[in-house]
């Protein structure tokens, strides 16, 4: 089969592409993007990632901020191109970490962080499931106030909460319980809240931690009373109700997850 003049001219381009991305020959990848905006676009790899995938991934923020720079200037649509598994540049920076780059694209493109992959996961979860707290941290304050929730949750239901669980990055977790409150009463598809999977994390628990004796909370749990009885300054909470009954949802998980 032969290739038409730009069919060539595009398939040059991305053989190109690939070849000086392979050898770390990152400028000549910018030349080449600054003299054919349509390689922006242009698919380098199998797996479908463009030269700024690729780039993200290498976490060359340099770069980055030069193929940004110039996809600001010619195709801003360039910045949403989807992998293989739909995820965008953003998806990666955030799974990596990389708060930097994270900056970089939504400072051009703030609606990038509602973009979501094949998984129905939006770059807030990219941060959530591999446990990047500052990452997570720096999307959401991108994140539109109205859609917050929105693109917290995934089409089965499951939140960032119930990830941040799921991975037992309590911390990061903790964080999420107070910039989402509403999550955590949330239900997915199985008919699970984030606190029945904290349930089934014996780490999270008294039993299965490894805390200093100054930071140690003694608590008890009688019935459906909680009591905290001594902690360090910055932990002490009272919660107990004398007239039995639980205290918020909210704040059980807080306790429990004051004790990991």
């Amino acid at each position: 089969m032969e290739f038409t003049t730009e069919d060539t001219d595009l398939h040059t381009i991305k053989k190109s592409l690939f070849n000086y991305a392979m050898q770390g020959k990152w400028n000549e990848v910018v030349n080449i993007c600054r003299q054919q905006p349509r390689a922006h676009k242009a698919e380098i790899v199998v797996s479908g990632d463009t030269a700024l995938h690729v780039a993200v991934s290498e976490g060359k923020e340099s770069i980055v901020e030069e193929l940004v720079e110039l996809i600001r200037e010619t195709d801003l649509d360039a910045l949403e191109i989807r992998n293989e598994q739909g995820n965008t540049p953003l998806h990666l920076a955030a799974s990596m970490g990389n708060v930097p780059i994270c900056k970089c694209l939504t400072g051009k493109h703030p609606k990038l962080v509602g973009v979501r992959n094949h998984e129905n996961e939006t770059p807030l979860f990219s941060a959530v499931l591999h446990g990047w707290k500052d990452a997570f941290l720096c999307l959401h304050k991108i994140c539109d106030r109205t859609k917050q929730y929105e693109y917290g949750r995934r089409a089965d239901g499951k939140t960032i909460l119930h990830c941040a669980i799921f991975g037992e990055f309590l911390d990061l977790a903790f964080q999420i319980i107070y910039l989402y409150e509403d999550f955590v009463s949330s239900v997915d598809e199985e008919g699970f809240t984030p606190l029945h999977l904290l349930a089934g994390k014996p780490s999270a628990f008294k039993s299965g931690t490894h805390l200093s004796w100054i930071s140690n909370i003694i608590y008890q749990c009688k019935t459906s009373q909680v009591k905290i009885m001594r902690a360090e300054w910055w932990l002490v909470r009272i919660c107990f109700n004398p007239n039995g009954g639980f205290c918020s949802h909210k704040l059980r998980m807080e306790l429990i997850l004051r004790l990991y």
